[in-house]
């Protein structure tokens, strides 16, 4: 059995990496433990290994972020594992409202709890939380979960096309990062878990300029006691030095059984730093809540002030400029032989790489990315267009299309603060969608940023209601401009993308082809 603090270390406020969007600070309120240790796995399906008393001794042990099989360098093509794998853990639950907080499980996947099933989750690439108040654990009890992932192929949910047709792979497991968080009574909600737009806390701005700035933070406070609370909301706004720059303070009653309400405070900011990716400069706003002297919750927030704005065919404006040419890639979260179960060093070094040779933009192909390297693309700097899962695959049946906006939804609301956010991607990766889902999907990014300086949504031109109503669309240099008013992105630089059969073309030669294929290549990526 595990006991935590032997397997487990808790989370300190040294530790620069967010935990469920929030990164660590001391006198926080809220307990977090690094969950990644010391769980049982075995590759395959097992009858009863869902069950409380299951024996999995036999079973090996592994840490996550975790990739059910070691592959070749490349492994697409479907070179590697499909199917179920089971991770088990045993643990005493530390608190009375304790939740395990999974960055991403691939597939779909059944969690049980002492052997009942206690979430079903469709999708490989978003938060999978589970409540353990409400399975009926407290505090000292003993809690058994068993993890079923499951990365075959299914089309019920995104990106849907089966992996042998697919240009990347579902390497599959639990492949990042797991917390285990305790809360008090009143805490502050999660947006994933709340599943609503007003929940957690949401960082944005108005009166954007070099003389000023407005900031505002929601924050979304939870009482799931028995009775009424009064408590004092505290924020504090620091400079990239640590620095406070000013505390505000606001005293709210919370009413009792589940209540919720958010409470928004303002920060006027005088002769800002303006975030960008040449000046990266991040501010952050400590949120504490209190009662009397005992914080009950609490953590920090970057940020960074920036104004932008897509002006078609005058370009791209940053912080009232007119911003020189955007450079950068597509960015896959895999990585040989450990499929997609990157450390966060890894992530933070990916980043720095493309940073120093000299991008300033990433379009997340075709998924939301690890937290980390979010994280790390606001404080290095490089902008992000987050592409919503999917690629080449549509279903017609109603229920693929709502786990898609739901998908959108939830990337919003955990990304929604992090300032290199420049665009989201919420259609369906070169895709033949109709056009109500694309219209539906535009409207989704603005009722879920419905604020100044929102990211704008970005898609293929030539897809239905695209060209007539999206803030950007997808195109290539030499394409017709004739009745497109907006800017126009190259997302894959010397691909005619759209043309969804041209994959075996001269701009995709392999060095190991020789000198003729790669000057080929090089000509004709120069002529477009």
């Amino acid at each position: 059995m595990l006991l935590l603090g032997a397997g487990s270390a808790k989370a300190s406020a040294y530790d620069d990496t967010s935990v469920a969007g929030l990164f660590p600070v001391n006198n926080q309120g809220r307990e977090v433990w690094n969950f990644n240790p010391n769980w049982r796995f075995h590759l395959g399906d097992v009858l009863g290994a869902e069950r409380a008393d299951y024996d999995d001794t036999s079973w090996g042990v592994v840490s996550t972020p975790h990739s059910v099989k070691l592959e070749p360098a490349e492994a697409s093509g479907c070179r590697n594992y499909q199917g179920i794998a089971w991770y088990r853990k045993t643990f005493i639950v530390p608190g009375n409202r304790s939740e395990i907080y999974f960055e991403a499980i691939m597939g779909k996947q059944k969690i049980y709890v002492n052997g009942k099933l206690a979430k079903e989750h469709f999708g490989g690439y978003l938060p999978v939380i589970v409540n353990l108040k409400e399975q009926g654990l407290k505090k000292g009890d003993k809690c058994v979960v068993a993890v079923m992932a499951d990365n075959s192929n299914d089309k019920s949910y995104p990106p849907g096309k089966p992996q042998y047709t697919l240009d990347f792979a579902y390497h599959g497991g639990i492949y990042r990062d797991v917390w285990l968080i305790n809360k008090k009574e009143i805490s502050i909600t999660n947006v994933i878990e709340a599943d609503r737009r007003d929940a957690g806390i949401f960082v944005h701005f108005s009166n954007i300029s070099e003389k000023q700035a407005k900031v505002f933070v929601d924050v979304d406070l939870q009482n799931v006691g028995g009775k009424a609370r009064k408590v004092k909301v505290e924020q504090s706004l620091l400079d990239a030095s640590g620095k406070v720059l000013k505390t505000i303070s606001q005293n709210v009653l919370l009413a009792a059984g589940d209540a919720h309400q958010t409470v928004r405070q303002m920060f006027s900011v005088r002769n800002p730093h303006l975030w960008s990716p040449e000046t990266p400069y991040l501010y952050s706003v400590v949120t504490r809540i209190k009662d009397g002297k005992q914080v009950l919750d609490g953590g920090k927030t970057k940020l960074g002030i920036r104004s932008f704005e897509f002006r078609g065919k005058e370009g791209f404006w940053l912080n009232g400029k007119k911003y020189r040419q955007f450079i950068g890639a597509n960015r896959h979260q895999d990585f040989a032989y450990v499929g997609n179960a990157l450390p966060n060093s890894q992530q933070w070094r990916d980043v720095l790489r493309l940073k120093n040779a000299g991008f300033n933009i990433i379009r997340t192909a075709h998924y939301p990315q690890d937290p980390s390297f979010m994280d790390a693309c606001d404080e290095l700097g490089i902008f992000i267009i987050v592409a919503t899962p999917g690629w080449q695959y549509w279903n017609k049946d109603p229920q693929f299309a709502e786990r898609v906006f739901q998908n959108t939804r939830e990337i919003i609301r955990r990304d929604r603060n992090h300032p290199s956010v420049l665009m989201w991607e919420p259609i369906l990766n070169e895709t033949r969608y109709p056009k109500d889902f694309a219209l539906k999907s535009l409207q989704l990014t603005k009722d879920e940023y419905p604020y100044p300086y929102r990211p704008v949504a970005v898609a293929d031109w030539n897809s239905a209601g695209v060209k007539e109503n999206y803030d950007v669309v997808y195109g290539w240099p030499d394409m017709d401009m004739s009745g497109i008013s907006q800017c126009v992105f190259t997302r894959e630089f010397g691909e005619y993308v759209d043309d969804w059969y041209a994959h075996n073309n001269l701009n995709r030669a392999s060095r190991s082809w020789g000198e003729k294929p790669m000057l080929t290549q090089a000509y004709s990526l120069a002529k477009t």
